[in-house]
């Protein structure tokens, strides 16, 4: 789809001098050149790069998104001087605030434009004409109680600059009709390059000459945050389930309610850092998926890309992830409306690092209606129904019971029941307790206790162990329990895809084995790239709670139930199918 409406904007630059008496030092300019007497004047155009016409499979789609997405409320330019060989290490200069209440916003019908200003001009007073400067360009920077990003400082090279960890609110950087963009690094002759080369022919001694002529400089500027959306699965009837092995219609549906986003990055950087992606798969500029039309650049890092201590299951590991990531805690905060869509900071990884508990994912929360070939229902006249351990048996409340009591009640001592008060009042995964064992006064087992030779602990062991239950040494990802659908509720995940099935075909079984060129960006989130999620079939109940993340497992895990789909939106935006 092409888009309609891109990001213009024109800014300047000018060309100040002073002379100084102390030319052979190198300390009359910013850096180690020198001024010359005037002023010079420069237009530079800015533009939001996109792809356009036919396209291949698995390539995103482009899409202008909504008009709060693309509004521009100020603008500043930043002026790096070039010194040594690439772009890192060039000096910033100065910055300077361009005039955009000034300008005459238009649609532009050329492809992979959205709108174009016409031309403002701006004076810059630590430049000069003998050494050679890029611009970079931040959009709606501002607000009202300073900036979103900070600037760099007089001296402070490229790299330096946009290597600072930063850990902006989402919502200022989204902010509706203010949204944070900055340049977009582009193909290059050997790497993608992000500072844009001012052109000093351009460059007219006054500003009505400036005006009237060729802009200095065309800067394509992106989004400094990611999009996801997901279509509604039920909007109207509930989906019928399908049987896993068959893909046979069942007599079971579900009906999803809302969605959340899940593991979202707490950092990022100023702008769209590329810098040692080719140090860890060199070949990645040769490889057509992360280039696209325009030279726009579909991968890059994030301040946690290669922390290898994130996929850590002991305390260091959990504290280092609530460090780095927000997660949902509880499923009261499954609250998205299938009409909303959510924003997040970018979130990649190297492929060593594409690990379930870094990568972002979303949380379905849906109403399951069990029924068995005859269509009776499996639930309780609420809709709660239960399973036991790794078994896929769904039990009323009546046959949980039968099941456990079978096996509990050989080994409990006289006079004492299960009490199934929480399985039957709580959501999520159960292990019998002490505290679900009670006599006939109500009193609990004592874990030291002896009764008749077992302690109140053995006991309890002993029937989770027949059960083949287990608490996982208290982690959630390894607890094995009596898993409670209250009133029919359950829980699904997708974890986001980048580029997906279609540039990164995946086969069950298969390892990632350090294979960029196969499967590195097949996970992950992209700012100024929008994610479509799709669900697709279901294969039976999900989650009885929030699903566990476990650090250990890779992302391509075998997923029980639920095929999901991604479209990428420029935004590019990437649609996948997802089955649940």
């Amino acid at each position: 789809m092409k888009i309609k409406h891109f990001f213009g904007l024109a800014v300047i630059a000018a060309m100040t001098a002073s002379c100084s008496s102390n030319e052979d030092l190198g300390t009359a300019g910013p850096g180690t050149g020198t001024n010359e007497t005037g002023v010079g004047y420069a237009t530079f155009t800015i533009n939001l790069p996109s792809v356009s016409g036919s396209r291949a499979a698995g390539d995103p789609t482009m899409e202008e998104g909504d008009a709060k997405e693309y509004a521009v409320n100020s603008a500043t330019a930043l002026i790096f001087q070039k010194y040594g060989a690439d772009e890192g290490s060039y000096k910033f200069v100065e910055s300077v605030d361009l005039p955009t209440a000034a300008a005459d916003w238009t649609d532009d019908e050329t492809d992979g434009i959205t709108t174009t200003s016409k031309k403002l001009v701006a004076k810059l007073t630590n430049v000069d004409t003998k050494n050679q400067y890029c611009v970079l360009v931040l959009l709606n920077n501002n607000k009202t109680d300073g900036v979103k990003v900070p600037l760099p400082t007089a001296g402070q090279s490229y790299n330096e600059w946009n290597s600072k960890i930063l850990t902006p609110s989402v919502d200022d950087l989204a902010a509706d009709n203010d949204f944070y963009m900055a340049n977009a690094p582009l193909k290059g002759t050997a790497s993608p390059t992000t500072l844009v080369n001012i052109d000093k022919e351009n460059i007219y001694p006054t500003k009505e000459k400036a005006e009237a002529g060729t802009s200095a400089a065309t800067v394509f500027v992106e989004r400094g945050v990611a999009k996801i959306s997901v279509a509604d699965p039920t909007p109207t009837d509930p989906k019928t389930v399908k049987d896993k092995a068959t893909k046979a219609d069942t007599k079971s549906s579900v009906k999803f309610n809302n969605w959340a986003l899940d593991i979202t990055n707490k950092k990022t950087y100023a702008v769209h850092n590329i810098d040692g992606l080719s140090t860890d798969f060199s070949a990645i500029w040769t490889t057509p998926r992360f280039l696209g039309t325009n030279g726009r650049v579909y991968w890059g890092k994030d301040p946690n890309y290669d922390n290898e201590d994130l996929k850590k299951n002991d305390a260091t590991g959990d504290d280092l992830r609530d460090e780095e990531f927000k997660k949902i805690k509880a499923t009261s905060e499954i609250v998205k409306a299938f009409t909303e869509s959510a924003y997040c900071l970018e979130n990649t990884f190297n492929l060593v690092n594409m690990y379930q508990g870094q990568t972002t994912r979303v949380i379905f929360k849906a109403t399951y209606t069990p029924k068995d070939d005859g269509g009776n229902s499996l639930a309780d006249d609420d809709k709660t129904f239960y399973t036991i351990g790794n078994m896929t048996t769904i039990l009323n409340t009546d046959k949980l019971k039968t099941a456990v009591n079978a096996v509990a009640n050989p080994v409990l001592p006289t006079g004492y029941t299960i009490d199934y008060t929480n399985f039957m009042t709580k959501e999520g995964s159960h292990v019998i307790t002490l505290e679900d064992i009670k006599d006939s006064s109500d009193k609990p087992l004592v874990a030291d206790k002896d009764y008749s030779g077992k302690t109140g602990d053995q006991i309890v062991a002993d029937i989770n162990t027949k059960l083949g239950l287990t608490d996982g040494g208290g982690r959630d990802e390894a607890k094995v329990g009596i898993n409670t659908y209250l009133q029919g509720v359950t829980y699904y995940i997708a974890r986001v895809k980048h580029f997906g099935d279609d540039k990164t075909s995946w086969s069950s079984g298969s390892a990632y084995d350090g294979h960029n060129d196969l499967y590195l960006g097949r996970y992950g989130m992209l700012r100024n790239n929008w994610y479509e999620l799709k669900v697709g079939n279901v294969y039976g109940p999900g989650y009885p709670g929030v699903p566990p993340v476990d650090p250990t497992l890779p992302d391509d895990e075998n997923e029980k139930y639920l095929s999901v789909s991604v479209k990428i939106l420029s935004w590019a935006k990437w649609s996948h199918s997802y089955d649940l």
